[in-house]
């Protein structure tokens, strides 16, 4: 009675899961794990917990959440019905049959990685080991029947390869050969479409080829009408194990989504009872649609690895309410830290609301520091680096930089001198004037810039420090990497290699292991020396200078970036991380983007759909589309809005420049081609997918012609967002039949890069 009441609970909690309302929109995978987890176990039947079990393990790391847990608890509960003799039987404690030792079987090979690193590890292997044991022995002939030296049958030999191929059996082997051999002389007993289904997802376990013309079959009857939920289920799952997500394949889960039932965050699909059974059966269809679209959904956590990847949004996140970036989170804003943090994110992607709001930041500061440095007498670093901001930006206009110049001028000690009152002139402020003016387009032989020049390269054949001159004895104190820099950068345009050679040498020489820090040695107050840590700035700059002069230390410091990167060292630090990005976007064009981030974001975040006016309908076609599938976080936006946030654009090949947006693409189209990363497609009846990234998030454009607006809504239509991946997606549609019609056979998706 036991038993019984156990198959009779999953027909009573049907009908309560269907009245009970779905709280949010959810996927098929999430929502069909949901009702796996729930009642996997439930109908008391080995098999069912066998597929419950295989289902999960393939959908884990394809939802948000994770299914580890659940995974061992049902494993744990099939390893504890195994019979001494190894098997298992119909439910637990019944005799030991072939079909239900092979779905066990096919469960615990699928399971047995999420218990690696546990006590039950070993445990799980021994079991499986036992009952591949008891399948060999129960083998009659080349082939299986139900139970041990009974007359060979189709079902339980299909099973029982499909379990010892998920075991590790091939059709090179020749308990495996024979019953292929055997196999499709065997009396089934089962329906044609199911026995289908089954031979091709067996000899696929094995290794054993297949003829194209039964995939082409199984297409042909996964498009009718005439397939109960299990045989659509088991049909489609066979077929995502032979193809690509192609539109027509994508297509047969949406075929299944049209049959499935919802409730209370699950989704299920269930088989009408047929005489003389009684029960419907719920987890078996589910369980194997849910191994249809896990087959096709890509891992959420799987994204390309970019060993060169900019961290420019910790780098974002560091930017102050005011709109400058202090020295380290969370500091006051600083002049220095925000012209280096806005290079880098110039490096990174389109952010104009953050560097608009530094800009203006830096537009108070400019003028601030300017009252400084006259009331003072000496150029600042804040008036300094507010300036290089502003030319960089293009923010001062021809009058404002002949003011500039004049300000610059006017608080020099002497030609070609500026420094302060107190100390007299000094390398680093010399050569931030010099560098200033040369920026703010003044003349190399304007007297202030040679006489800035020749001071300089005068003073010191070894780098350059702190500067004092008592009498007739100037000394050069504390000389350091960070000055020595900063006056090499200064004079790059005014000197010759061979002037700054010695210069050169020096800045070498105080390279560590891995980089350059702002001194090699320093001593404590103590007196103790100690050695310096190699800084990500330094060593950057010290690198990009050296090798315009032919000395390259690329690799090394590549690998030092890398590192610290990792390793969290340049962790709440502006600068070190502002350069980390501006040398690492010499070896990558941007953060790389996949269709896959996009998808991933569809799933959890909050979308604007974009287009211009000629596209509104589709947008809102392809809206609902995305609220049906995705949930209501979707809203209609115009082209303006471009750039801000997560969005979804529908726009014309001449509407956007996906440029800005994804580096790594190259589009052109011109006349009736299209040419996308070096390769040429026809521009009629052609859509593509190209996904980009924004500092608010991810876009995805999807660019087509207007007379191909019902191929773009198409893609939004069968649930391909979903599926996507790669870097770029063409889709093109061939009228093959001639009859104008656009048919999903007709529709074809091709990934590019």
């Amino acid at each position: 009675m036991q038993r019984r009441a156990l198959k009779l609970i999953p027909v009573i909690l049907i009908g309560l899961i269907v009245l009970a309302p779905l709280t949010v929109a959810l996927s098929l995978t999430e929502g069909s794990v949901n009702f796996l987890r729930a009642f996997g176990d439930s109908s008391g039947q080995i098999r069912t917990l066998s597929l419950s079990i295989v289902a999960l393990a393939e959908a884990s790391g394809k939802v948000n959440q994770d299914l580890t847990p659940k995974i061992r608890e049902l494993t744990r509960e099939l390893v504890s019905y195994q019979n001494p003799d190894g098997g298992w039987g119909y439910f637990p404690g019944s005799v030991s049959n072939v079909l239900d030792t092979s779905y066990a079987l096919i469960a615990l090979s699928k399971a047995q990685k999420y218990f690696e690193g546990t006590d039950d590890f070993f445990t799980v292997d021994d079991a499986r080991k036992s009952g591949i044991q008891f399948l060999l022995n129960s083998k009659t002939g080349n082939a299986w029947g139900y139970v041990s030296e009974t007359t060979p049958m189709f079902y339980p030999t299909v099973l029982a390869l499909w379990a010892l191929g998920e075991n590790g059996y091939n059709s090179s082997n020749s308990v495996v050969s024979s019953a292929v051999d055997t196999l499709d002389e065997l009396p089934r007993y089962i329906d044609e479409y199911t026995a289908l289904g089954l031979r091709l997802i067996a000899l696929k376990a094995v290794g054993e080829p297949v003829n194209a013309s039964e995939v082409e079959q199984v297409m042909t009857l996964l498009d009718g009408n005439d397939l109960s939920p299990t045989q659509r289920a088991i049909l489609t799952y066979a077929l995502t194990l032979y193809s690509e997500p192609t539109f027509e394949v994508v297509a047969t889960i949406a075929r299944l989504d049209e049959i499935k039932h919802t409730g209370a965050n699950m989704v299920f699909w269930a088989d009408t009872p047929k005489y003389p059974i009684s029960i419907t059966d719920t987890i078996t269809p589910t369980a194997y649609a849910l191994l249809a679209i896990t087959e096709l959904v890509p891992p959420i956590k799987e994204v390309a690895v970019n060993p060169n990847e900019m961290p420019c949004d910790q780098l974002i996140s560091y930017q102050n309410p005011d709109g400058g970036w202090g020295v380290y989170k969370g500091s006051p804003s600083n002049e220095k830290a925000t012209y280096y943090a806005l290079l880098a994110v110039e490096a990174c992607y389109p952010a104009p609301t953050v560097v608009e709001k530094a800009l203006n930041w830096t537009e108070k500061r400019f003028e601030e520091n300017e009252k400084i440095v006259l009331n003072e007498s000496r150029l600042t670093v804040g008036y300094y680096y507010s300036l290089m901001t502003l030319l960089h930006f293009n923010r001062l206009n021809e009058s404002e930089k002949g003011h500039a110049i004049e300000v610059i001028k006017s608080v020099k000690l002497d030609t070609g001198k500026w420094g302060i009152a107190e100390l007299g002139p000094q390398p680093s402020e010399t050569a931030m004037a010099l560098s200033a003016l040369l920026a703010l387009g003044v003349e190399a032989s304007d007297p202030d810039v040679v006489a800035a020049k020749n001071w300089l390269l005068s003073i010191s054949s070894t780098g350059w420090g702190l500067y004092y001159q008592s009498g007739l004895y100037p000394i050069m104190l504390d000389i350091n990497v960070l000055d020595t820099i900063t006056v090499l950068k200064a004079l790059e345009p005014v000197a010759t290699k061979s002037e700054l050679e010695s210069h050169l040498q020096w800045l070498i020489s105080q390279r560590m292991e891995k980089g350059w820090p702002y001194s090699r040695e320093y001593a404590e107050a103590n007196g103790t020396t100690l050695l310096g840590r190699p800084r990500v700035d330094l060593t950057v700059d010290a690198t990009l200078l050296l090798l315009r002069y032919g000395f390259d230390y690329t690799e090394e410091t590549l690998e030092f970036v890398r590192e610290a990167r990792d390793s969290g060292m340049i962790s709440n630090d502006t600068l070190e991380t502002a350069f980390a990005v501006i040398y690492l976007s010499s070896f990558n064009r941007m953060p790389m983007v996949d269709l896959l981030d996009v998808r991933n974001a569809l799933e959890t975040s909050t979308f604007e759909v974009l287009c211009p006016e000629t596209r509104k309908e589709d947008a809102e076609e392809v809206m609902d589309y995305l609220r049906e599938t995705f949930g209501y976080r979707f809203d209609l936006g115009s082209l303006s809005l471009i750039g801000r946030d997560n969005a979804i654009v529908l726009a014309g090949f001449g509407d956007v420049n996906v440029s800005p947006y994804n580096r790594y693409i190259t589009l052109d189209v011109s006349g009736n081609s299209i040419r996308l990363n070096d390769i040429t497609y026809p521009r009629q009846n052609t859509v593509l997918l190209i996904p980009g990234r924004t500092a608010g998030g991810v876009m995805l454009f999807v660019l087509y012609d207007e007379d191909s607006s019902e191929i773009a809504r198409l893609i939004f239509k069968i649930g391909y967002p979903k599926y996507m991946q790669g870097p770029a997606v063409v889709v093109h549609y061939e009228d093959k039949n001639g009859n104008g019609k656009i048919e999903l056979n007709e529709v074809t998706a091709e990934t590019v890069g």
